[in-house]
């Protein structure tokens, strides 16, 4: 198993702080509610080629193009479009990361505090008074989830 340290205090503020400094910077004058999402055209990677011919085409026919069309904003828009794409994939690693790592310590935390609880329950099987009380008041904490319903404990 490998050794894992807790991060120190200036090291979760510094990760707190590098958070709060991507809050600033991203664009974070949109917020779009469930169904306004769900009405928006989405630009995926099905749709990129026909983008990209769609700009070519804007930029040879430039002179003839309808005055609602706005080259360069659409390409601005399409430059921060693919920006937003590689930080998103930037964070969704470090995302997988972190729970790789939670789900990791929360397993070795169960074994340990399982470990405990079994212990207590032996104990007060063998007449122990006070890890009767530890037992009793563990004991509807512990069947929860997927031990409730296929494994109870006596």
């Amino acid at each position: 198993m490998p050794s894992l340290r807790s991060l120190v205090g200036s090291e979760l503020m510094l990760v707190k702080q590098h958070i709060a400094g991507i809050r600033q910077i991203v664009p974070n004058q949109i917020r779009l509610s469930a169904s306004e999402r769900r009405s928006l055209f989405k630009l995926n990677a099905k749709r990129q080629e026909f983008v990209q011919k769609s700009f070519n085409y804007m930029r040879q026919h430039s002179s003839e193009l309808p005055s609602f069309i706005d080259i360069a904003g659409c390409n601005n828009d399409l430059h921060l479009y693919q920006q937003c794409a590689e930080v998103i994939k930037e964070l969704e690693q470090l995302q997988e990361k972190l729970e790789d790592a939670r789900v990791f310590l929360g397993n070795r935390i169960m074994k340990q505090t399982r470990g405990f609880f079994l212990h207590a329950r032996g104990a007060a099987e063998a007449g122990h008074k006070g890890f009767q009380d530890v037992y009793d008041d563990l004991k509807p904490h512990y069947a929860v989830g997927r031990n409730s319903t296929s494994r109870r404990i006596k």
